[in-house]
């Protein structure tokens, strides 16, 4: 056993934050991939954007990529010059000075949302449907006039 007598009061003090218990739990550069993650879809678009992600910043400023396939390593390599322009122009001096890219997870962008199409123009829909008459199929008749119809040029 110990010599040391335990204090009855230490049971009521808080504990320290769990920051000092874990000093090397969160990378140091977090907020600085959190600024490349702001830009990054305006930066790459937004297909590059569902399927690479930033995911840290290593040594002397280079962004560290994670694609979720081989094709899309190699494209981005390909690509690096200009993403490192764009998120130049958009960071500043906070910008990455290089990138590497890796496979790695990549969490997917939540899909846009679907608009329903605006309604058809009742007389450009009769213009198609006289143009489509002659097709015997009702269904493949009724699909063509309102695609017509969608071009306005029926």
């Amino acid at each position: 056993m110990s010599d040391r007598r335990r204090d009855a009061r230490d049971a009521l003090r808080l504990p320290a934050a769990i920051g000092s218990d874990l000093p090397h739990a969160v990378p140091p550069d977090l907020a600085a991939v959190r600024r490349v993650a702001d830009v990054w879809v305006d930066a790459v678009g937004e297909a590059l954007a569902r399927v690479a992600r930033p995911a840290r910043i290593a040594a002397e400023a280079t962004l560290v990529v994670h694609a979720s396939d081989a094709s899309w390593v190699h494209a981005i390599t390909l690509e690096r010059r200009t993403i490192l322009k764009r998120l130049a122009t958009a960071l500043g001096d906070d910008a990455p000075r290089d990138i590497r890219v890796e496979i790695g997870p990549v969490d997917a962008l939540p899909e846009p949302p679907v608009e329903d199409p605006p309604p058809l123009d009742p007389a450009a829909l009769a213009a198609a449907r006289a143009r489509v008459a002659d097709t015997p199929e009702p269904r493949l008749r009724e699909a063509l006039a309102r695609a017509l119809a969608r071009t306005r040029r029926a």
